[in-house]
């Protein structure tokens, strides 16, 4: 690595043009960003703390009461709801997705003219393109009425509700984690597990499974990390109350639920400033899980011949069960949707009682319908992609071409730990610096859609960074060696040779980033979004947004026609995720075979980093 850092920074071949300094240091600014915005969240957190301390409210909050009206803010029940849901979430997702890879690498049935593995695979990936708020709603109205009629009493909205979908939610980063080290592993051991006479179960378990041990930490690690900063889930399934659990069936909130929760109701007392406890908590609690999952080391042992065998057992038990579940599951929540969402879709759907033309040609405004919600949308992903996609690619190559020494680890550091923030905490974020500008340079400032779009754009930076870095350090060393023996500088490379070569892979990132923003909740929800505002008329101005509309119809709706519209929306949102995920992954896969014919072999390692 040191060696491949020491030739990107040597010239190529004659020396750099002379504005080609400015552009190394744009580069540079672009990745100074990541550091920037880390520590100013960090300083956030750290001033609106400080008045806990000097107050000597730190013992309140640090308790095991919440009760405002009483001056107790204690959030440690929060902070054990977080552990508790993000624990029992990974605890079921784990299992599954290494059941689903072990059926999709071999344990599932071998028919000649049908490999199951495909489709299975397929249902995954669609669950990476499902959006947070829409396995929401199902599981509302779904979920919870089934979990309320199968345990006698209680709502249903409870640790239990919330656990099952949130293990629905994370599982799909698991299986690709997984499978991603499987295609790595497995190739190399083919001949050896022949050479032993092995069957194919004996070989996923007992060879490449033990050399996996990084990516089943790293499953874990992003798993548990997707659990423990999600939002709209345990706001909308786990009932909410600031206790410690006693059982699956009690309810529950976790830090990020209680954030929403205050926020949206309180912005000056001390209950508001403990907020920012919380979100600290929520940081150094997560990092410290993923550190100490990181940290765990394999157990080697020797096992007996009855133990092995149950061992393989076991594995296909798991294997045929996940496969079972896993799809059953998935398809009843879809096909609810489904089933809700179908029958309401239609022009009055988006445009209510307003002529669809006088909306689209004149401007009319749409007070019963999606199409203030869509343009809000849209409006709103257009400004974070303007925002982020330079930042995120010019930071992505210098990166992966330029960045040497402590200042590249000091910026990859940083671009891991913003992409282990929160988006509440990113929310959290903006509404703070929102009420910081009131106080010192911006009397009237307030949220809006530029606020939402530049934390959104800062949520979704480190896609963009690490979707444009991977693709570049991916590319034939070839490539480099070729300019450098044509006499092309660094940035000429870069430009005229790399960009053009990585550019689908590239596309397909912003493609990713740009679905996250799209389908976002949490960040938008404490930075500008009313239900109501209509189409925004300038990005200082309130705007309405199908994630937050189908969020708020699920909580308030007063008539069966607005939870019609809530399934809508919900479906329409779907259908707009899963397009811009299809999409890049199509690029790719584009990307992937045009390699291939140009350099032959030479693309593994790129296939193997994005498989």
């Amino acid at each position: 690595m040191a060696d491949s850092r020491q030739q990107k920074t040597r010239g190529m071949g004659r020396g750099d043009l002379p504005g080609e300094g400015i552009v190394t240091a744009l580069l540079f600014g672009a990745s100074a960003v990541s550091v920037l915005c880390v520590a100013g969240i960090l300083a956030f957190l750290a001033w609106f703390c400080l008045p806990l301390v000097t107050e000597g409210q730190s013992a309140s909050v640090l308790s095991w009461t919440w009760r405002p009206a009483s001056g107790q803010f204690g959030i440690l029940p929060m902070a054990v709801g977080s552990l508790l849901l993000g624990s029992s979430a990974l605890l079921l997702a784990w299992p599954l997705g290494l059941g689903l890879t072990l059926f999709a690498h071999g344990l599932g049935p071998a028919w000649p003219n049908f490999n199951p593995a495909r489709p299975l695979m397929a249902l995954v990936r669609l669950m990476t393109s499902v959006p947070t708020v829409v396995y929401g709603l199902a599981s509302v109205f779904l979920l919870v009425p089934l979990v309320r009629s199968g345990f006698s009493g209680g709502s249903g909205f409870s640790w239990l509700a919330a656990a099952l979908t949130l293990a629905l939610l994370v599982l799909p980063t698991i299986v690709l984690v997984l499978d991603g080290q499987l295609r790595l592993v497995t190739p190399g051991l083919r001949l050896t597990a022949a050479a032993l006479g092995l069957t194919r179960t004996q070989e996923l378990v007992h060879l490449a499974l033990p050399l996996c041990g990084r990516g089943l930490k790293t499953a874990a690690v992003l798993g548990f990390g997707r659990a423990v900063g999600d939002t709209l889930l345990p706001l909308m399934l786990s009932g909410n109350a600031a206790q410690v659990p006693g059982g699956p069936l009690d309810s529950l909130r976790t830090l990020t639920a209680h954030i929403a929760l205050v926020v949206a109701t309180d912005s000056q007392s001390a209950a508001y400033t403990s907020l920012f406890a919380c979100g600290a908590l929520l940081f150094g609690m997560s990092q410290a899980v993923n550190l100490g999952l990181r940290g765990l080391r394999p157990v080697q042992a020797t096992l007996s011949a009855p133990r092995r065998l149950s061992l393989e057992r076991l594995a296909r038990a798991l294997a045929w069960t996940s496969a079972l579940a896993v799809p059953a599951g998935v398809c009843a929540l879809l096909g609810y949707l489904l089933w809700r969402g179908l029958p309401t879709l239609g022009a009055a759907l988006f445009f209510g009682d307003t002529p669809p033309l006088d909306a689209l040609l004149h401007g009319a405004a749409v007070f019963d319908g999606l199409w203030p919600a869509c343009l809000g949308t849209l409006y709103l992903v257009l400004v974070a992609s303007c925002l982020a996609i330079p930042l995120g690619v010019a930071s992505g190559i210098h990166l992966a071409e330029f960045a040497t020494g402590r200042a590249g680890r000091l910026i990859s550091s940083c671009v891991d730990l913003l992409a282990g923030v929160p988006s509440i905490l990113m929310g959290l974020f903006g509404f703070g610096l929102i009420l910081l500008l009131r106080h010192t340079l911006w009397p009237r400032a307030n949220t809006c859609l530029l606020l939402s779009a530049l934390c959104l754009a800062l949520l979704v930076l480190p896609y963009l960074i690490s979707a444009t870095r991977t693709c570049l350090e991916a590319l034939p060393r070839e490539l480099r060696l070729t300019a450098a023996s044509l006499g092309l500088t660094r940035w000429q490379t870069v430009s005229r040779v790399l960009l053009p070569a990585a550019s689908r892979g590239v596309l397909g990132g912003i493609i990713l980033a740009v679905g996250r923003a799209a389908e976002d909740t949490a960040v938008i929800m404490l930075t500008g979004v009313v239900v109501g505002a209509g189409t925004p008329g300038a990005l200082t101005d309130k705007f309405e947004a199908l994630p937050f509309t189908i969020y708020y119809l699920a909580a308030e709706h007063q008539s069966p026609q607005e939870l019609d519209l809530a399934f809508g929306a919900a479906l329409t949102l779907l259908c707009l995720t899963a397009l811009l995920f299809a999409l890049a992954r199509s690029l790719r896969a584009s990307l992937l075979n045009g390699k291939s014919r140009r350099w032959g072999n030479g693309t593994s390692a790129y296939q193997r980093t994005t498989a």
